[in-house]
């Protein structure tokens, strides 16, 4: 077991029961773990031809099923960003000749079930319009903060250019796994797409995570365990790690609004961290966090200044009172997607009449604007984050309740 008796393993206890699937590739085996880290602190280094030669010596010396899949797939996703990753000496197209790219033959991109089809996303507008963005298809490449050592999730939310395949043409789904059919964009195009997305030229776009990941037994969406995760102080530093520029655009959203004493209510807190941060931005903010872990709880007390112990769907703040909710939990790995699309309704009895639901993740949100459109409470803003300085852009659905 970990920590406490009874409680629940967490990613940094490395129990031997521990499946670490997801964005989320560890290995089971203490002194496999050690190499592992070692090889990803390498490429921190800018040792790439290195840390691929330590991955491929430790895959040769791992019986173990479980560890050697995941070393395969790290070695994979290390290569992957190799061949994919656009570099700034690249220099972005004036334009794109659509007619020009409607006519190149298309290409195809396979995924399984069991490796990381949540990875795949849609760039598409959310609402119909002349001039509409043709609707494309990416797949992520290994997280910045990855590569720099700081989390142990492969992947984050954080859309740039090089993950970016093409113009999405098909799609078929099988036993195995599925398949995406694209138009293929040079680095240029791809460059000048993501540079009129980021300076918010091209209006109304939306991103979706349409494929779930399956774990290969039950073909079973991986979730949060019922009661929660417990916690540590490594494991909180790495969650933390995973949503700074998130933290940094929703202070920005909350001074958008113009107004300091705002009520934040946040139904799935965790360690309290994001909260903390927006009450050090707006003190006279006042801040309540729930979670249904009570370890989550017992750690997130000294950061927030309400704190309760309970499920998401039953808001233990009083119905209309909150300026603004914070949904940080209705994502890939977290929840399945049937439960997620319950999440949202429960909650928006919480908020103020014009008050805000925000709702991202480091994970891919399970729901979509045709999801949040179904509920006559609220109206859509906007449905991406993002900044110039960052090169990109994120999940960020902000709406209000009308």
């Amino acid at each position: 077991m970990s920590g406490k008796e009874g409680s629940l393993p967490t990613a940094t206890d490395g129990h031997s029961t521990f499946e670490f699937d997801g964005v989320f590739r560890d290995v089971n085996n203490p002194e496999t773990r050690k190499r592992l880290y070692a090889a990803q602190k390498l490429i921190s280094g800018g040792k790439w031809e290195e840390s691929k030669s330590a991955l491929q010596n430790l895959i040769r010396d791992t019986a173990d099923k479980h560890d050697n899949r995941n070393l395969q797939l790290i070695l994979k996703e290390i290569e992957m960003y190799q061949t994919r990753h656009i570099g700034d000496d690249v220099p972005s197209s004036s334009g794109i000749d659509w007619e020009a790219v409607s006519q190149r033959t298309p290409k195809i991109y396979f995924e399984k079930w069991d490796e990381l089809p949540q990875s795949v996303f849609l760039l598409k507008s959310w609402q119909q319009h002349n001039g509409m963005l043709r609707s494309l298809v990416g797949r992520r490449i290994l997280s910045h903060q990855w590569i720099a050592n700081k989390i142990r999730e492969l992947h984050c939310s954080h859309i740039q250019a090089g993950m970016i395949l093409g113009i999405m043409v098909d799609q078929r789904v099988q036993d195995d796994g599925f398949v995406v059919y694209y138009r293929e964009l040079t680095p240029g195009e791809k460059k000048f797409i993501m540079h009129d997305i980021v300076q918010n030229r091209i209006k109304h776009i939306e991103i979706i995570f349409p494929y779930p990941v399956l774990q290969k037994a039950y073909k079973e969406e991986i979730h949060c365990p019922d009661e929660g995760w417990e916690i540590d102080e490594t494991l909180a530093l790495q969650l933390g790690e995973g949503e700074v520029f998130l933290r940094e655009y929703s202070v920005q959203f909350l001074k958008s609004l113009r107004k300091d004493d705002l009520t934040l209510y946040d139904p799935a807190c965790s360690t309290g961290q994001f909260l903390w941060t927006m009450k050090q931005a707006l003190p006279k903010c006042h801040t309540v966090g729930q979670d249904i872990s009570p370890y989550m709880v017992n750690f997130a007390k000294k950061r927030v200044d309400e704190i309760y112990c309970g499920n998401a769907a039953e808001p233990k703040i009083a119905d209309g009172t909150a300026d603004v909710v914070f949904v940080r939990f209705i994502n890939s790995e977290v929840l399945k997607a049937v439960v997620a699309r319950k999440m949202v309704h429960p909650l928006l009895r919480s908020l103020k009449k014009g008050g805000y639901m925000v709702i991202f993740g480091h994970t891919p949100v399970l729901v979509s604007a045709a999801d949040l459109l179904m509920d006559t409470g609220l109206k859509i803003d906007r449905c991406i984050g993002g900044d110039p300085k960052w090169d990109g852009v994120f999940q960020y659905y902000v709406c209000h309740k009308v």
